[in-house]
């Protein structure tokens, strides 16, 4: 039998209907939360709605620090120029984590206005020659700016080693790298970014020559999307200007763009975290949103956030307090979104006209604005911590023993209470549709003992699965249906092709089984990098953009691929039902294969019909996600929140009266 060809071996065109799945899910939320909001009528309405964006905002981060530690800030160096001085500052936002930034200081009496500028994704961080020449016109026109570098750019390289002087992995990469580590453990990587910006309104606070009634904050891109973060997470801004950020979740969706993982906030579709709310929750203070009209961030969004926005802002009677300037260019901070920034600023910060004019000022080279000795922080302290570190402590905070597999002294409760846990964490309890099943293609292999038989049928109304099904041309005496999950599905089907017929002799029908988005149902490759020579699965390709998407939606990919198995199991239950002895079925079994061996093992801990249960080629469980310094990414592994909960070490216990067994594993990694 040889694999699916394209779209079912042309039955049914499969290759758009993932992505298509999650865009209709994430339409239905967007009308819900339209409706919300055109409900809003005073300001009381929509003040109660942004303390509940707050709240679930905050609660997808996993909440923020809670201590204020000591900033310990020092000056390693100026760096004096005609009209200002760039000092090079050190602080650390927690103990052991020392944030580097630039600040730009007019070269005359204070107290000044100041601003924080947040850089976007540039591998230089604040050395970059846009977001220095910004900074500079912001001092030249009487504003201390403070230019921090970001996690993972600058001198804040986190896979930087101080004995060999490399950088492991390409540091814009980080984000997502380290955003998976902190999703899986119930948290977001823009915590630590957030917090790094609280701190340094802080020190910002703390200084003389500032004056700590007239702070603002902007930024381009990553640095748009950090001031966007921070006006809602921090009321001290008095005026702020994200710049090439705000759009709309439903223009952007219709790109087909992924995002890097701080930006993926857990159920902000779900739960109606917009653009818009991070713009309208500023009401009634100064905000100017800097789009750019060829922006891959669309400008419709832009502009539909806009109208949402002054809605708000007429409830303050104040709708000159929000605008929009459009750049005739392409993403980036340019020449006429700074002269609009700094004008804005100058308005609403300093009380004077916005007649300014920008200019091109010479920028200095990286070596000049480095805050560190060595050029990155992890060479420069030996006391250093990773985000990574962060992460282990937050993971203990909530559970200290969320990596070994606990004690059980009733089995059936435990079993029970993470069948409950893996059903609501996974959306497992969600309705199903008919199966409606299609058999198009038949072969007798004598000598592999077999029939093959290819299928197809509904997990849900819009989503087809597949398989490649062995019956036993001799069936045995006991019937164990089983479902086997290989890393790819039938895509590999040649590769477990005897395995599949074994299984199928010895329990009369077995099935290789594609979960949606797996071998014959693969999605057709989205708008990501798969276009310019990517990979499927390379960063911001196919799985990880549709992954991500799921993952706002409050749900995973992971989770609706173990709800499809539960729905192959239950065309098996069909099948056997069929047949004249019912009573010689003997429970249903799984052979989980490198992922497919965790779904697997979630599908079971869900669903008691499984009985038997193997597990070969186990890869990096959640929690070694989560805390490893160095891991193998996979984005099939995109989830929230399982450390602790829904792990494989929890799963364990849960499992105890089953048959498993286990195939090239170390299980000591969850004991």
């Amino acid at each position: 039998m040889d694999s699916f060809r394209a779209n079912l071996d042309g039955f049914y065109d499969v290759s758009d209907q993932l992505p298509r799945h999650l865009r209709e899910r994430a339409e239905a939320q967007f009308e819900a939360i339209r409706e919300r909001k055109d409900a809003i009528r005073s300001v009381a309405d929509h003040e109660r709605r942004v303390e509940r964006v707050r709240a679930a905002f905050l609660d997808a981060l996993g909440g923020l620090p809670e201590e204020r530690t000591s900033l310990c800030a020092e000056c390693t160096g100026v760096v004096n120029r005609e009209g200002y001085s760039v000092k090079k500052i050190v602080y650390e936002s927690l103990p052991g984590m020392h944030v580097t930034g630039n600040l730009y200081r007019p070269d005359s009496d204070g107290p000044f206005p100041a601003v924080l500028f947040l850089c976007g994704h540039a591998a230089t961080g604040k050395a970059s020659p846009a977001y220095q020449r910004a900074c500079i016109e912001l001092a030249r026109n009487g504003f201390v700016a403070f230019s921090i570098d970001p996690i993972g750019q600058g001198e804040r390289v986190q896979s930087y080693d101080p004995e060999t002087g490399e950088i492991d992995r390409m540091n814009l990469r980080e984000h997502t790298y380290l955003g998976q580590q902190c999703q899986v453990a119930g948290s977001n990587l823009a915590r630590y970014l957030i917090w790094d910006m609280v701190r340094a309104l802080d020190y910002l606070e703390g200084r003389s020559d500032v004056d700590e009634d007239r702070l603002g904050a902007t930024g381009n891109s990553g640095g748009g999307m950090q001031t966007g973060f921070l006006m809602l997470a921090d009321d001290r801004l008095d005026v702020a200007v994200p710049c090439c950020f705000v759009t709309s979740r439903e223009e952007y969706m219709k790109t087909g763009q992924a995002q890097d993982g701080e930006q993926i906030l857990y159920r902000a579709i779900e739960r109606g975290i917009d653009y818009d709310d991070f713009i309208a929750a500023f009401a009634p203070k100064p905000v100017l949103i800097g789009s750019a009209q060829s922006d891959f961030l669309c400008i419709e969004g832009s502009r539909k956030t806009l109208r949402r926005a002054r809605d708000v802002y007429e409830l303050y009677d104040s709708p000159e307090n929000v605008d929009l300037a459009v750049a005739d260019d392409t993403h980036g901070l340019s020449a006429p979104l700074r002269e609009a920034m700094i004008n804005w600023f100058r308005e609403h910060l300093r009380g004077v006209t916005p007649t300014f004019e920008t200019a091109n000022p010479p920028v200095e080279d990286e070596a000049t604005l480095l805050c560190t000795a060595v050029g990155q922080v992890h060479g420069e302290y030996e006391d250093e911590t990773h985000v990574v570190d962060r992460n282990r402590e937050f993971v203990r905070s909530r559970d200290g023993d969320a990596g070994s597999a606990p004690s059980v002294d009733d089995h059936d409760a435990y079993a029970e209470s993470v069948r409950e846990t893996v059903t609501e964490r996974f959306d497992l309890a969600r309705p199903a549709s008919k199966l409606h099943p299609r058999r198009i293609d038949t072969e007798t292999d004598e000598a592999a003992g077999v029939r093959w038989e290819k299928v197809f049928f509904y997990a849900e109304s819009d989503v087809l699965v597949a398989g490649i099904v062995a019956v036993a041309l001799e069936p045995p005496e006991r019937t164990v249906p089983t479902i086997v999950l290989s890393d790819h599905g039938t895509e590999e089907f040649g590769a477990h092709e005897d395995r599949i017929a074994a299984h199928a002799r010895e329990r009369g029908i077995a099935m290789a089984f594609d979960p949606r988005g797996v071998g014959a149902v693969r999605s057709r490759a989205v708008n990501t990098p798969l276009a310019n020579g990517g990979e499927y699965f390379d960063y911001h390709g196919t799985e990880y953009k549709l992954a991500s998407d799921a993952l706002m939606l409050g749900t995973s990919l992971f989770g609706m691929r173990v709800f499809d198995v539960l729905r192959a199991c239950d065309y098996l239950e069909r099948r056997v039902r069929n047949r004249d002895k019912p009573d010689d079925v003997e429970g249903y079994a799984l052979d989980g294969i490198g992922v497919g061996a965790l779904h697997a093992l979630v599908a079971a801990a869900a669903d008691p019909r499984f009985r038997r249960i193997n597990a070969a080629d186990v890869p990096t469980g959640f929690y070694e996600i989560a805390t490893a310094t160095e891991y193998d990414i996979d984005f099939r592994l995109v989830v929230h929140g399982v450390v602790g909960e829904c792990d494989v070490p929890q799963l364990l216990p849960a499992l105890e009266d089953r048959d498993l067994t286990w195939e090239r594993t170390d299980l000591s990694r969850f004991r």
